[in-house]
């Protein structure tokens, strides 16, 4: 037998090497359908929450007319992306037609759409709400792009389960709304930042990053806080000669600086000008300060003078032209102006007004999975036990810009007055996700020789996908086992969890367990059009309304714990019958007593 007869045996090391290499193909894109699947779990069982109808018809507004009008409570590229296939939709009706349209009240706007086929309308909610998944999908695949582009397979890995697995970034990926357009804005202008300042990511990193800005800008009016954040940041670098500004004389670092600064301020200027269509743009301070203002129920307080009182124009020369919409100065000034009334919520037992410094903090303790806190921890006490022989140049500009991002970030919101919810502070998820990854390879190269190590690391970030599977299909309301889940989260926060997503699975009991007389709370005009598209039959229960003994009462968990103490007598200090979710209770009220 010659030695070309023989059969050459296989390689086994060569084998498994193989197969790794095509896992490590595959994987990403498993994971990434499989977030999708999660997402998709039931969202057509949600009922619509109250924000969906006002961003679905700024969405429809925007395709239809170039007057941005309704475009100042949040600015319209996220919800212009989730009604592309709303605008496809022919026999949609002329929004500009509506009574309200001239008001530029946009929930009323809504509520008159609605009204006319609300079961087409709840359709094409559910059709954006895809938009909005594709859009969660998109963020989780950034992450991984921009992880692996930075620190390699493992860690673009990690951070890609970390993303796609958090059971609150799937929540707030099921829902029309600006939240999780915003942080996959922010998570893009931070990761295109990053790319520039390290200097490796050639002559187009400028043009992304500016782009990426200026899609955070006009995603949401937070995304305005990336301009300073980032600014100092660059001037950070280039004083200390980092990334980018490297071996380069200081005067040639700060010209360069400079420049680019405004090369990308002009491109800001461009994208925000360009998404609001350049409608009413460049008027004068004193021009802007004399517009009719959008009356809802912000404005409605201030006469016509909201500008006047919060806006930072009225400070400016009055024949000063500004390159700036109207709409979106109006924007700024009126979210300035909520903040300044504060929101009524609840919050570690009680119900609050004005905001607490503590809450996003502890909002995102309880919201994200124990495996990016854990990870985030022991980063952290990586970092201290290194802290002698750490210096500023010994942490890679990646780190810097994720890590100084999300704090400076968080340090803003928790001066804001509007407690509503994690979803608030949806643009600082990703960024403690990526950050928790890296943690992740550290630790991994330093038990490169315990293996056991290894896989309790490896199981720590699988354990995420665990946290989403127990969540599912209510992602809404999840809390993490550090506060004993619901039952320790509902004692924390209730205003973010009961979005009244849950009207469906009301009427779906009341139908199977014949629950009538019914009396139920529907909070709101919008809400009240969802309940009766169920045809359950119901009376209205107000805040001093006595049910008839025999019958029901169905009371959201957010109005009982908000309302006056004078309110809801009847159920008060009753545990509920029936739970719906956590959020809806039922309550039976007892027969009459016979009459000997």
């Amino acid at each position: 037998m010659t030695g070309q007869d023989a059969a050459t045996p296989a390689d086994p090391a060569a084998s498994r090497r193989k197969a790794v290499r095509w896992t490590a193909r595959l994987a990403p894109f498993a994971i990434l359908i499989a977030m999708f699947g999660l997402l998709q779990w039931g969202h057509r069982d949600d009922s619509p929450t109250e924000d969906e109808w006002a961003h679905t018809i700024r969405g429809i507004a925007w395709w239809q007319t170039s007057d941005m009008r309704l475009n100042y409570a949040h600015p319209p590229l996220g919800n212009a992306i989730t009604a592309i296939p709303l605008a496809l939709m022919k026999g949609n009706a002329d929004v500009t037609s509506f009574r309200h349209w001239k008001d530029a009240n946009t929930g009323r706007v809504a509520l008159d759409y609605i009204k006319q086929d609300y079961a087409r309308a709840r359709e094409q909610l559910f059709r954006a709400r895809l938009m909005i998944m594709l859009m969660a999908v998109a963020l989780a695949a950034y992450v991984w792009l921009w992880s692996r582009w930075f620190w390699g397979e493992r860690a673009a890995l990690a951070a890609l389960v970390l993303v796609a697995f958090n059971p609150t970034i799937i929540a707030q990926g099921r829902y029309v709304t600006t939240d999780l357009p915003a942080g996959l804005a922010t998570m893009l202008a931070v990761g295109e930042f990053a790319r520039y300042a390290s200097g490796r990511a050639g002559r187009w990193s400028l043009v992304t990053m500016t782009l990426a800005i200026g899609a955070a800008a006009v995603t949401k009016y937070s995304g305005l806080l990336l301009v300073p954040i980032l600014g100092a940041i660059g001037v950070l670098l280039a004083a200390t000669g980092r990334g980018r500004f490297e071996g380069k004389p200081a005067a040639r670092r700060f010209r360069e600086l400079g420049l680019h600064a405004l090369v990308a301020g002009v491109g800001l200027l461009l994208v925000i000008n360009a998404i609001y269509k350049f409608d009413d743009t460049g008027m004068s301070v004193r021009d802007i300060l004399a517009a009719i203002e959008p009356q809802y129920q912000v404005s409605q307080r201030y006469k016509q003078q909201l500008m006047e009182r919060h806006s930072l124009v009225r400070f400016l020369p009055a024949d000063l032209r500004i390159p700036l919409p109207y709409t979106y100065l109006f924007g700024m000034a009126s979210v300035t102006a909520l903040n300044a009334g504060g929101f009524t919520s609840y919050f570690l037992g009680e119900v609050v007004r004005m905001g607490s410094w503590a809450y996003f903090p502890v909002m995102l303790l309880i919201k994200n999975p124990p495996a990016t806190l854990l990870l985030l921890l022991a980063g952290a006490a990586l970092a201290l036990r290194h802290a002698r022989s750490l210096s500023l140049r010994s942490v890679s500009v990646e780190v810097i810009a994720t890590g100084a991002t999300a704090l400076l970030l968080l340090a803003s919101f928790m001066r804001a007055n509007l407690s509503m919810g994690v979803r608030h502070a949806m643009p600082i998820m990703p960024l403690l996700a990526v950050l928790a990854a890296r943690a992740f390879d550290r630790l991994w190269a330093l038990t490169s020789s315990r293996r056991p190590a290894q896989l309790a690391l490896a199981g720590l970030v699988g354990s995420t996908a665990l946290s989403a599977l127990l969540a599912a299909p209510h992602f809404l309301g999840y809390f993490n086992l550090f506060v004993g889940g619901a039952l320790g989260g509902y004692k924390i926060s209730i205003y973010g969890e009961d979005w009244g997503q849950d009207r469906a699975a009301l009427a779906k009991y009341a139908k199977e367990h014949d629950i009538q007389p019914l009396y139920y709370n529907y909070q709101s005009d919008t809400r009240r059009l969802e309940w009766e598209y169920f045809r359950v039959p119901y009376k209205r229960f107000g805040c001093e309304t006595v049910p008839k003994p025999g019958t029901w009462v169905a009371l959201h968990a957010l109005t009982l714990k908000t309302a006056p103490k004078k309110c809801y007598t009847v159920i008060r200090g009753r545990e509920p019958d029936v739970e719906i979710n956590h959020h809806i209770y039922l309550y039976r009220i007892p027969p009459a007593p016979a009459n000997p």
